[in-house]
This record gives C-alpha cells, structure tokens and sequence, in this order.
C-alpha cells in the first residue's frame, strides 16, 4: 500500500525508528526490497534517482515502483530522489508519485530557499509531501563523479528559517555523512543531529546512509535521524554475489541472474531493516494514519 513519505517519517520519529531508504532502479531491487520489509512487517521507502538512473525514463521506472507499492502487504512510500528542476518534479508529480525531493542544496541559501518554496507550493497543491536538504551531502553514487566527497555540515541556525520559509515536510542534513564509498575514517557528528532535532519536529533524513559500522546506525536514529538512504553499500556487491551464484557457468540462463538479483536485494534489505529497528512497525503507520483521518 502506498503512503506519503512524510507519513513514514513522522510515525517513525515517533516511535523511535526510522525508515529504511532503498533505490528501485529495475525489478530485482524493488521486488527484494519488498520482500524484505513484507517479511520482517517493516515500512519501507523506495527512490528513485534520475542522475544514478540515467538510462533509465522516468515514465517507465516510476510506473514500476508505484504498481509494486500499490500491491505490497506493507506502508511503502515512492520518492523522487534529488530532484533538481521544477519541471522534473512536476513530471514526477503527474505520473502519480507523491512524495519527492528537490535537491537544491549546491545552491546559495536564499536559491535554495526560493526554489524550495516553489517547488512545495506545486506538490502541495496536488497533495505531495516535500523534502529538502540544507547543507551539503558530498561524494557521490555515480562511477566517475567529481562531486565533493566532503560537502558541508548543516548550519543549525539556518534550519528554523529554512523550514518556516519553505514549508517542507522533511529535511536531509549534512552531519559527515557522504554519498557513494566513505574516503577515510568517517566524522559522524551525532551531536548536531540531535541539536537540529531537538529545535524542529520536522522529520530529519540522512543521505548517504552505505558502508559506516553497523553499530553507529541505532545511535543515528536515537540522534534523530528519521529516515536513511542505502544504495552504495549494497549495489556495489551485487557483481559479487551473481558471480559466487554462477559459479564455472560461462553463459548462464538471464532469468536465473534476475532471481540470484531478487535474492541479493532482499537479504540486504532485510539487513536495513534491521539496522534502523523498523521491523514490526509496519501496524504503527497504519494506526497513526487512522488517528489522522478526517472526520466524515
């Protein structure tokens, strides 16, 4: 069943999870993930990225995800991912995804605000939820990106004037976290996490969520982090596992590479999950939505 984002998120913060953030670039990495979260009774977040799925049209891959969603046993959400144009979200919008991100954060603040507030008058209007970053998450998921593997930490005297002008519903911050592989020891500042968290009740979202030690995760979402983003730290081994799968078989069957796919998604995904405590909540959303419905 389809959810907005925000919805997620909130019930997350809440209830002291967060929602696990995965891509759905074709039908392994959707069907695995749906799997997972449909077996350990978990929400889920699916995205979809136009810079790291390029080959890809938006008007088939958004299709996809949706009408996976539409029938999974659990609260899933569809995003547009780094959204970097008006004209992007509307397109994402108009075929039916609801909850989408405008990346404006390479932008100057007052662009990035204006931009921002633009973009939530349009979703809001045709009732999408919107999230933003404020900071800047660096590195990159794409092979070959010049991308700054730094970026720069979310100024929390910035947040509450972002917020109140733009009206976002989530915001992604930049607290040490990067795209793609971590370049040396990560500097997770846990501290700002929580000093942004404390002075908003706007969900906050980590990008860059792949390849830190699996004991920082539940300090992330304690920190008040509501929503993590995984990509890297699992596509990159997916060569691997088809490999390990096919053994000495120099031309084997694709639809058997397809299923080996499903497979690996799945138990990666289930690993998310696990991470960020998500498993068992899926009724946590279904009771806050009920809570919220108008009244008729």
């Amino acid at each position: 069943m389809i959810h907005k984002l925000s919805a997620l998120q909130r019930s997350a913060r809440s209830h002291g999870h967060a929602i696990p953030h995965v891509l759905g670039g074709n039908l392994e990495m959707t069907l695995g993930a749906i799997r997972a979260a449909e077996a350990l009774d978990s929400p889920l977040a699916l995205g979809w990225a136009p810079e790291v799925f390029a080959g890809i049209p938006m008007e088939f891959a958004l299709p996809l995800l949706l009408s996976a969603a539409e029938r999974a046993a659990v609260p899933v959400a569809v995003q547009l991912e780094h959204g970097k144009s008006y004209e992007q979200v509307a397109r994402a919008v108009k075929l039916g995804v609801d909850s989408v991100m405008f990346d404006g954060s390479d932008l100057p603040f007052e662009e990035n605000v204006a931009k921002t507030r633009e973009i939530v008058k349009l979703a809001h209007a045709l009732d999408a939820c919107v999230e933003a970053e404020l900071g800047s998450v660096g590195g990159s998921a794409v092979r070959g990106s010049t991308a700054d593997p730094t970026g720069y930490e979310t100024d929390p005297e910035l947040v509450l004037d972002f917020i109140g002008r733009t009206g976002v519903d989530s915001l992604a911050i930049s607290f040490g976290n990067v795209h793609g592989p971590y370049s040396g020891e990560p500097r997770i500042d846990l501290e700002l996490v929580a000093r942004i968290a404390a002075i908003t009740e706007v969900p906050l979202v980590m990008h860059g969520g792949s390849g830190l030690p699996d004991a920082i995760y539940p300090a992330i979402v304690a920190a008040g982090i509501s929503n993590v983003h995984f990509y890297s730290g699992i596509a990159r081994h997916a060569w691997e596992e088809l490999e390990q799968k096919v053994g000495d078989d120099r031309y084997p069957p694709y639809h058997e590479l397809v299923a080996h796919g499903v497979e690996f998604f799945e138990r990666k995904t289930r690993h998310v999950i696990g991470l960020l405590g998500s498993a068992g909540r899926a009724a946590d959303v279904s009771r806050r939505r009920a809570q919220h419905a108008p009244e008729v």
